[in-house]
């Protein structure tokens, strides 16, 4: 507590040892008011204007404000993103693990040191990746709170993630894609055909437009990617085939938006109705889920692309080109698949050993 006299009075720190200081006081009235400030610097400043309006008979309460529990922003959150169609991306478990962890405790009680505690239990059963995931999902609600007015500030600043292990080696096996394809919808297949023999990015694809697309040189044009350079991708008779078909299929009569070109369908892929994809969440993780497919994001279909290349015998320089790597570095990941390939070739070197006259000719 703060001391009675001095500079600290009618200051104190809650939790202790927390950082968060609040200040206490009587009105004019003999009211007492409390008041969270923050950094103990400004809870002193905020004391002495509250002490001053006052005396000077300035000061009005503010009005208390009803007790939001927390549950009540997760709820509110899951509204908003159902009606976006984003909720799917953070799954179930992990909305119910927060409920469990912060539910019937008021959003404006919940504190870093908390939610650092709920983060290090969590880390105990569960890889870096899906914990930072939690605290992501944490953040939203409480900024969605923060929009709504239901809550002044969100908790979760300062509260560092843990480093992740960003390399994934993950690709679609031949009988899962398959099953990916039997339980997405018919008008999503050429955007996962696409994808598996191009290794283009999944805003890249829902970006394409027809425009981009030259059939006559067999090649796919990549505006503004990643690199910030428009890039050039070969099409194989799959895509092209493919895209060709996709073409002759869509009518004369598809709804354009706004952002698509004056040209016939604008952008390559389209919802059913014509419009532009603004997410694949909501086909994407419940055919996941029909299919059995267990941790696999789209972007891993870009892995596969990889994958397959590097096991057919093609070469890491040839890889990384295919790829858009800026460095081999990151295509280097994939050297390992090729490993059957390279010692394919280290036995050309059994036959130069084997040669009649190498042991003459040394």
């Amino acid at each position: 507590m703060a001391r009675k006299d001095g500079k600290d009075r009618g200051l104190y720190e809650h939790p202790t040892r927390s950082g968060i200081w609040w200040i206490c006081y009587f009105d004019a009235n003999g009211r007492r008011h409390r008041e969270r400030a923050g950094s103990k610097g400004f809870a002193r400043k905020l004391y002495e204007k509250r002490k001053t309006e006052i005396r000077e008979e300035r000061f009005f309460p503010p009005q208390r404000r009803r007790t939001v529990l927390f549950e009540e922003l997760l709820e509110n959150y899951q509204r908003a993103c159902t009606g976006a169609h984003r909720g799917e991306a953070w799954g179930p478990e992990r909305y119910r693990r927060l409920s469990q962890a912060f539910g019937s405790q008021p959003a404006a009680a919940i504190t870093p040191i908390a939610i650092e505690v709920f983060r290090d239990q969590l880390s105990r059963d569960h890889a870096p990746a899906t914990v930072n995931r939690h605290l992501q999902l944490l953040r939203a609600i409480f900024l969605r709170g923060v929009r709504d007015g239901k809550v002044e500030s969100t908790p979760t600043n300062g509260v560092k993630l843990y480093r992740e292990n960003n390399r994934r080696d993950r690709y679609l096996a031949d009988r899962e894609e398959h099953l990916l394809l039997s339980a997405l919808p018919q008008w999503l297949h050429p955007v996962v055909t696409v994808a598996l023999h191009t290794g283009m990015r999944k805003g890249e694809l829902l970006k394409l437009k027809w425009a981009d697309v030259d059939f006559l040189s067999g090649t796919i044009t990549v505006r503004t990617p990643k690199s910030g350079e428009d890039e050039h991708l070969i099409m194989n008779d799959t895509v092209r085939r493919t895209l060709m078909e996709l073409r002759k299929s869509r009518p004369n009569n598809v709804p354009l938006t706004s952002r698509a070109l004056s040209d016939r369908g604008g952008y390559v892929f389209t919802a059913p109705e014509g419009g532009y994809i603004h997410s694949l969440n909501r086909y994407w993780y419940p055919a996941l889920r029909r299919a059995g497919i267990e941790d696999f994001r789209f972007h891993d279909l870009r892995h596969t692309f990889a994958s397959r290349a590097a096991m057919s015998g093609v070469d890491l320089y040839t890889l990384q080109a295919l790829m858009r790597h800026r460095s081999p570095q990151m295509t280097q990941r994939y050297a390992h698949l090729s490993a059957a390939h390279q010692r394919e070739a280290v036995t050309l070197l059994d036959r130069w050993h084997q040669r009649p006259n190498a042991s003459a000719e040394r």
